[in-house]
């Protein structure tokens, strides 16, 4: 009798065994990126380099709320200097906070692009919601149990151009640095961008894009757009310290110490 019961146990056991999740092909794996998030963080870079020095424009951003709000962190080095700063995004307006006073501005008027710049750039990135028929052929699968890697490099400039445009438009921090990325694009030929999403458990968790460009004999061009943590920002707001903010003086008094 105790015999008997034990093998109904263990076939009462194996009947509740959770099924394996199927095994996604590539257009599947694409599906499930393509679903877009609400919230998240990228980092967006442009760097100069020669053989002997490098110059880099980066800004660390976490994005979320109902309406999309952006905290910045920017940070610009050039000949072994390295300036940073803070600031919010909601709408048009940028908060800035400088030295521990909060200053407010017109975002496009201070940095040469507006709110619907920066939110097609990184929230509607086409890469990631509407990847081109090109793309998603370049793009090589791997998968380790429940993670899927999409992998592609490329050469199709007009793949390419289309990725850097609008890396090359929000980044920039000032109207000046803007002027001098619209040269680089102007000037810079592009040759190569690497492409990784990875989609885990059924959901985006990272993506990496990197275009290599060449600005005359010595220099290159590397620009990126690095996401992660989707999910992490859902209900993020501008505080209220950087709402109360005064507004941005016309001249550079606000640097000046007092």
């Amino acid at each position: 009798m105790k015999k008997t019961a034990k093998r109904q146990n263990k076939s009462g056991c194996s009947q509740k065994e959770k099924k394996a999740d199927p095994v996604l092909n590539k257009t599947q794996v694409v599906q499930k990126m393509k679903k877009g998030f609400k919230s998240g963080q990228v980092i967006q870079s442009i760097i100069l380099g020669t053989d002997t020095s490098n110059q880099a424009a980066i800004a660390n951003t976490t994005f979320g709320g109902d309406s999309t709000v952006y905290h910045i962190t920017n940070q610009t080095s050039s000949k072994g200097k390295t300036r940073s700063s803070e600031e919010w995004v909601n709408m048009n307006n940028v908060y800035i906070n400088g030295r521990d006073t909060w200053y407010k501005a017109d975002l496009e008027k201070l940095t040469g692009h507006s709110y619907a710049d920066l939110t097609d750039a990184i929230m509607n990135n086409h890469l990631i919601t509407n990847p081109s028929a090109e793309l998603i052929k370049a793009y090589k699968l791997k998968r380790n149990k429940n993670t899927y890697t999409l992998t592609a490099k490329t050469s199709d400039k007009a793949l390419m151009k289309k990725a850097a445009t609008p890396i090359f438009d929000t980044t920039p921090q000032s109207t000046g640095q803007a002027k001098v990325f619209k040269q680089i694009q102007k000037l810079g030929k592009y040759k190569s961008m690497t492409v990784k999403a990875v989609v885990k458990n059924n959901k985006l968790a990272t993506v990496n894009v990197f275009v290599n460009m060449k600005l005359g004999k010595m220099m290159t061009v590397k620009v990126g757009q690095s996401y992660g943590n989707f999910g992490s920002h859902d209900f993020l707001k501008v505080p209220t310290n950087a709402t109360n903010a005064k507004n941005l003086p016309t001249t550079d008094n606000n640097k000046k110490k007092k």
